[in-house]
């Protein structure tokens, strides 16, 4: 879990300090900074699992530009290193300093960072007391091996070999950063009863999802995963009962939905039928219910496709089941009532407000619970008590 990210250099943002919670929810005027906060997060990613390429940008969720827009275009700023720091609840830090080498060949990103991997993460070896040197040796080596760095060099402190050869072993493998990237749903990958999908089991656009509740239901322990979804879309007053056909053919991909306003005798009310709210909610429980998801992503407009009164009840759920599957989620929103499903007394709730300074700069503020302020959070918004309203007009 990662409590707080610094960036600096990255497109609006010269120099940003976020707190991160469980469940942090960003909003502001369009055009703050909000996306280029997630982006740099994703571009960390990239450069924690050596991916430094447009491919992978654009997969996750990052807007392909020239490598000069990726740096502030502000007069009098001259840099060509991005910094992107993150701490985590143990207090390790991972950081990358980013520079384009356009003289290389090909031209192409590079991480100077010396912190290139995830944290070490020490487990315990079975209550054992000391190690051998052969033993240590090949715990050494199968961590490395194991992640696979590319150009990376690994750094253990004198502290951490000790502990290694007192019996603590450590573990080098896919941290929570490694699989991080921006959902931003469209209606038209989500409805598609097909298997195009670049990443496994979700794409970042909705693509997958069908084949995926397809596999998920073949497995014994993915109708445990099935039940709790259903359970949690019991939240739409018309769902009474979602099954996934048995006699598919390998590249059907459906599933059969029941209305409790809608006749038994209708057989053929499936994904391509249902509305776009439905589908959105589903996806989201899948994301966040699986654990072959990733453990740390972002979603970009949470709000789409719900009626207001909805997204308060879906953000109030999705806290709930982030928390319950070890989930970490960044959201963006430009509608009020998700506001009114975060309750900003509980810890890991971070309730950011995104801005630009008058010189142009994205910077963020952190809006603690006020209780003086005795109206819902929607309003307290609205009426301009906590910012992130545009104040040119």
């Amino acid at each position: 879990m990662f409590k707080k990210v610094q960036i600096s250099n990255y497109k609006s943002i010269l120099d940003l300090n976020m707190q991160l919670g469980d469940f942090t929810l960003l909003i502001g005027a369009n055009g703050c900074g909000k996306s280029n906060i997630l982006e740099a997060i994703t571009l960390a990613a990239a450069a924690s699992t050596q991916k430094l390429d447009y491919e992978y940008f654009a997969n996750r969720g990052m807007r392909v530009v020239q490598p000069k827009l990726m740096f502030p275009a502000f007069p009098d700023v001259e840099t060509e290193e991005i910094n992107i720091k993150l701490w985590k609840s143990d207090e390790s830090i991972v950081q990358f300093a980013l520079h384009y080498e356009s003289e290389a060949k090909p031209p192409r990103w590079e991480n100077k960072s010396n912190l290139t991997l995830a944290p070490i993460k020490i487990v315990a070896k079975n209550g054992k007391e000391k190690i051998t040197d052969a033993e240590f040796n090949f715990l050494l080596y199968s961590a490395i091996k194991n992640f696979k760095p590319s150009k990376s060099t690994l750094s253990i402190s004198a502290e951490d070999i000790e502990k290694i050869r007192k019996g603590l072993v450590f573990s080098i493998g896919k941290s929570d950063l490694n699989s991080f990237l921006i959902y931003s749903l469209e209606e038209t990958k989500l409805r598609a009863a097909d298997n195009d999908n670049r990443i496994f089991p979700l794409g970042r656009n909705g693509e997958g999802l069908f084949a995926y509740l397809k596999v998920l239901a073949q497995r014994e322990d993915g109708k445990n995963i099935i039940d709790e979804i259903k359970e949690n879309l019991q939240v739409l007053d018309w769902f009474k009962d979602m099954t996934i056909p048995e006699n598919q053919l390998s590249n059907e991909f459906l599933i059969n939905l029941k209305d409790y306003y809608m006749s038994e005798s209708i057989k053929d009310f499936n994904q391509k039928s249902t509305n776009e709210g439905f589908l959105y909610l589903l996806f989201y429980l899948t994301l966040i219910i699986s654990d072959e998801t990733p453990s740390f992503f972002a979603i970009d407009n949470i709000d789409s496709a719900f009626n207001p009164k909805m997204c308060r009840e879906v953000t109030k759920h999705m806290i709930q089941l982030a928390r319950k599957h070890h989930k970490q989620i960044i959201a963006t929103t430009h509608n009020p009532a998700v506001l009114d499903g975060l309750n900003l007394y509980e810890d890991g709730i971070v309730l950011n407000v995104v801005r630009r300074t008058i010189d142009g700069d994205t910077r963020v503020s952190r809006v603690k619970p006020k209780e003086e302020l005795n109206i819902p959070l929607s309003e307290a918004w609205m009426k301009g008590y906590i910012g992130g309203l545009p104040d040119n007009f």
